[in-house]
């Protein structure tokens, strides 16, 4: 996740914001402004946009699945939703604890096979609820990068990753793994990491003896009926699955390696994620409470179960994941004391456009405080 440029996307708005109308806006009057907005800058190519408000959803959809070609985007479109995926892993992890197989502060050597004595810093081991919370200080690729990415052209990168990392098993990880060596303290410092959010999807698959799509399908997909969200897989043409593209309008790989599935491999539809974003807020259920308990404080925001958490001076929290793959970014956000929440999903990927993303579902937010 673009922790910093999201966090500080969420101050910038606000100077910018124009003093409200005496005349109310209405939330599809704004999504409708603020999404043709964002089709006016270059690059981009579709967009949808999701709102949940107590009870009602609504949906804006713009552009085209596909650069040059008419395709135009609905509330059904599928996009791939990158680290948004680690939310759906960490309810399961969540579920596990409610079910008793495991608990947030067990060691994770606990659960694997083999000798890790490196996976610890003077003493303290890595925990699950570190793999969750972005603080167990693993590196964020294993195996580590290798220069072929690394020194090869921005263009190529994408093509490469995907190739060599899909040539990867489950024991090149863990080898990799068995070399790793903390800097500091696990549970003190946070660090965007997807070689510990692919181990926490190896260990949930070692407790429940199951592969991470057949959980996430049980605990989520299935029980939400979300026919649309799934892990993509090589080859899939499925009509309403959109192209994902760069800064450059150039066509990129979908994010198909088996290897990462359980790092950004979900794919999803703003129908769906609203879905999703109402059973975030549903009361009652234990596994979405403990998500959504703070498990590291970051100072000015804090995480939960690879769950971002702000406090606005309004009171209102927000809760939110965002994800990017080769060819696409997502924003994805919940305001319990709202009873709302958003969600955008674009098939253009650069840095700027997570912020923009941001931007949007900001503006959202404070014309629906307001008419709380």
């Amino acid at each position: 996740m673009k922790v910093l440029l999201i966090v500080l996307s969420l101050f910038a708005v606000v100077q910018y914001i124009p003093a409200q109308n005496k005349m109310p806006v209405r939330i599809d009057t704004l999504a409708e402004r603020l999404g043709k907005d964002f089709m006016k800058q270059e690059g981009t190519v579709g967009l949808s946009i999701g709102v949940y408000q107590n009870g009602e959803k609504h949906f804006f959809n713009f552009g085209s699945q596909v650069k040059d070609k008419q395709v135009p985007v609905t509330s059904k479109t599928i996009y791939e939703i990158g680290s948004i995926t680690k939310t759906f892993v960490s309810l399961v992890l969540a579920n596990a604890v409610v079910e008793k197989k495991l608990a947030l502060n067990d060691d994770v050597r606990k659960y694997l096979d083999g000798n890790f004595p490196g996976l610890e810093y003077k003493g303290k081991p890595i925990t699950l609820a570190h793999l969750a919370n972005t603080t167990s200080r693993i590196p964020n690729w294993l195996p580590l990068t290798p220069s072929r990415i690394t020194d090869a052209p921005g263009d190529s990168t994408a093509f490469l990753r995907e190739s060599i990392y899909g040539g990867y098993s489950r024991k090149d990880f863990f080898n990799a793994l068995a070399t790793v060596r903390p800097d500091t303290l696990p549970g003190t410092k946070s660090a965007h990491s997807n070689a510990a959010a692919q181990l926490l999807a190896y260990i949930l698959e070692n407790v429940y003896k199951s592969p991470i799509n057949e959980l996430v399908e049980k605990y989520v997909l299935s029980p939400l009926k979300m026919k649309g969200t799934g892990f993509l897989v090589s080859g899939n043409k499925n009509p309403l699955l959109a192209k994902g593209y760069n800064v450059k309008g150039q066509a990129m790989p979908y994010f198909t390696t088996e290897f990462l599935k359980g790092v950004g491999g979900l794919n999803s539809s703003a129908s769906d994620l609203v879905q999703f974003i109402e059973y975030q807020l549903s009361s009652g259920n234990n596994a979405i409470d403990l998500s959504h308990q703070t498990s590291f404080n970051a100072g000015y925001y804090q995480i939960g179960l690879n769950w971002l958490i702000y406090k606005h001076e309004n009171g209102y929290r927000q809760l939110w994941t965002d994800g990017g793959t080769y060819g696409f970014c997502s924003y994805l956000v919940i305001y319990p004391e709202l009873n709302s929440g958003v969600v955008l999903l674009a098939n253009e990927s650069d840095d700027n456009v997570p912020g923009k993303l941001g931007d949007i579902a900001y503006q959202l937010f404070l014309l629906m405080g307001q008419k709380h």
